[in-house]
């Protein structure tokens, strides 16, 4: 067994979501034992931001993406905007998120189509990123984005990618990465298998989605270790160009691993 030195950047992790927020700090600490020292905080609702932002406060390694999820669009009006607007100011602020359309839960179209577009205006205005949410309305979703140009000018995340082969190219060529989280661990996940086998390496990110689609934030290890699997890479490599990514999407600074911190590799 050789221990080597890893960091991993977690693009997607609610860690102060309803029911959890006693554990936040408790997983930012097991994170950073499993060599995870980058946390991106996506927004679901108004009523997350400040504990977000208070989170990424007291650690040197979490990051918040305020924004208003699809489900909760029917919460965008002018204070909202007030109030994300002078987050964009903020250091630890460093995308919008996670933003998008939903056909399953949410208010109408139209006002999750309102939400959306003035999101990706502030986005666009103050130069970040954006983690995008979508659930069978990809076309339509696909269209606003092509409409404002949002790849070539502030690119982002495809958040919980699980479409097909062309697809993830169509938004690659966009300017878009893809987010890949535990739905590579599922016995069915084979088209997101062959996304991750045909793709170039520069083309995702890894994320948990916690607590939804992970308990723990380690589980990011195991999805790391389904894509060394896959692409016949070093877990050591994956982590390496999964942060590359990151960080040529979002200004995060590049923190190694404390001296003396080792993550073991087999």
């Amino acid at each position: 067994m050789i221990s080597i030195a890893m960091h991993f950047c977690d693009t997607h992790i609610h860690l102060v979501a309803a029911g959890t927020k006693e554990k936040a700090d408790v997983w930012v600490e097991s994170a950073a034992a499993a060599g995870i020292d980058c946390l991106i905080q996506p927004g679901v609702r108004i009523g997350d931001w400040d504990a977000m932002v208070s989170l990424a406060q007291r650690h040197p390694s979490v990051y918040a993406a305020p924004g208003i999820h699809p489900m909760c669009a029917d919460q965008w009006d002018d204070e909202a905007a007030r109030q994300l607007k002078e987050l964009t100011c903020h250091p630890k602020v460093v995308a919008i998120g996670e933003i998008g359309l939903d056909a399953v839960v949410g208010p109408a179209q139209e006002v999750q189509e309102r939400a959306l577009r003035a999101q990706l205006q502030i986005a666009l205005d103050h130069d970040l990123p954006v983690l995008l949410h979508c659930r069978q309305k990809k076309g339509a979703l696909l269209a606003i984005l092509r409409e404002l140009d949002i790849g070539r000018h502030i690119g982002g995340v495809w958040h919980g990618f699980s479409g097909s082969l062309p697809f993830a190219r169509e938004l690659v060529d966009l300017g878009f990465v893809i987010g890949v989280g535990p739905v590579l661990l599922r016995h069915n996940a084979r088209k997101l298998i062959e996304v991750v086998a045909a793709l170039p390496t520069s083309s995702f990110v890894v994320e948990t989605d916690l607590p939804d689609m992970a308990r723990t934030p380690e589980e990011l290890i195991n999805v790391a270790k389904k894509i060394a699997e896959i692409k016949s890479l070093s877990l050591y490599g994956v982590a390496r160009v999964t942060t590359e990514n990151t960080l040529k999407l979002v200004s995060v600074p590049h923190r190694m691993p404390a001296p003396g911190r080792r993550t073991a590799v087999e």
